[in-house]
């Protein structure tokens, strides 16, 4: 690809994530979103009206649509590795919020064929990579040694009861590719705990992960706390590093809190995901995608399924071992 050109973009997803970038991308020089596509609701009737950008109702027309280069995807998770494989088999560079896939055959899938492609071609929304508290530590434990314990503490804000999965592959998951990429380690094993909500959906989680490299990883994760938060800090050498976060107020009261943290996640990230869809617009003058790739995404599903099996037995899970594709040690 030619730089200076101006890539011509279908956003495959209306809700909000899909609606945030297809907003973000028109702001971008090099960027034109000419497609918004889902086949539900009047939402992206509006979006596509406001960017001047075409609806198509039917997603997989818009990933391997012969006029666009591009496709981002942002569509329900079931839909992201079906939808990658068309956009990849049609040509296209590709940018798939996360999760990579719902099951580990089906990242699999997409990674294998990456990999007989030859050459990077999708990048993986995993946006903490680019949230600049996230990146201030990684700069700050880079000499250290040994790595003692990466730990990630992440609030939500949903009032009603999700699964399992959903808790763990939709949320959670963040915080494994956090552990991943900071300690540049894969996880080994997964002891999950959690305390659930009165109709039996996941309240508390605490997840503590070996890993391959030495040290551990921990996460601690709410669904319905009373904002939404994330922090990150890690234990190496003789030191302790602890993410910054935005400057807030916190009032706790009995019975009561006040406080301007928010509740959105949107806003604690927007400039994390800014800066991610900038990226990767810069990276379509390139010859292959970078950031966060389909293996670490297939990587990520394996440890979320060691996890879920944890919950589910109570005990200390085994990661399923993968070898590592070369295409992504480059």
């Amino acid at each position: 690809m030619n730089q200076g050109v101006t890539k011509r973009i279908a956003v495959i997803g209306a809700g909000g994530m899909g609606s945030f970038h297809a907003r973000t991308l028109t702001s971008i020089p090099g960027a034109d979103v000419t497609i918004v596509a889902d086949p539900f609701g009047d939402n992206v009737e509006t979006v596509a009206s406001e960017i001047g950008a075409r609806v198509e109702r039917d997603p997989m027309a818009a990933a391997v649509d012969p006029d666009v280069d591009a496709v981002v995807i942002a569509s329900p998770d079931e839909t992201h590795a079906e939808l990658t494989l068309a956009a990849m088999d049609a040509g296209k560079r590709i940018l798939c919020e996360k999760p990579l896939a719902t099951s580990v055959d089906d990242g699999l899938a997409v990674v294998d064929a990456e990999v007989a492609l030859g050459r990077r071609v999708v990048q993986l929304g995993f946006m903490r990579e680019y949230d600049l508290p996230h990146r201030q530590v990684v700069d700050a434990i880079a000499d250290l040694e040994p790595l003692h314990l990466i730990r990630s503490l992440h609030r939500n804000t949903n009032a009603e009861s999700r699964t399992d999965l959903a808790v763990v592959g939709q949320s959670i998951v963040h915080d494994l590719h956090t552990i991943r990429f900071m300690s540049g380690s894969e996880i080994e094993t997964v002891a999950a705990f959690a305390t659930r909500r009165e109709d039996g959906g996941l309240r508390h989680v605490v997840l503590m992960c070996a890993l391959a490299g030495g040290g551990h990883g921990m996460v601690e994760f709410d669904d319905d706390g009373f904002a939404y938060e994330v922090a990150v800090d890690v234990s190496a050498g003789s030191s302790t590093i602890s993410s910054a976060g935005p400057v807030r107020a916190i009032e706790r009261r009995h019975a009561a809190v006040a406080t301007t943290i928010g509740r959105d996640w949107f806003g604690w990230f927007a400039d994390a995901y800014r800066i991610q869809d900038a990226a990767w617009v810069a990276s379509l003058a390139e010859p292959e995608a970078s950031g966060p790739s389909t293996w670490d995404g297939l990587a990520a599903q394996v440890v979320v399924d060691a996890a879920l099996n944890s919950l589910e037995s109570g005990e200390t899970a085994e990661v399923a071992a993968i070898e590592r594709p070369p295409l992504f040690d480059r």
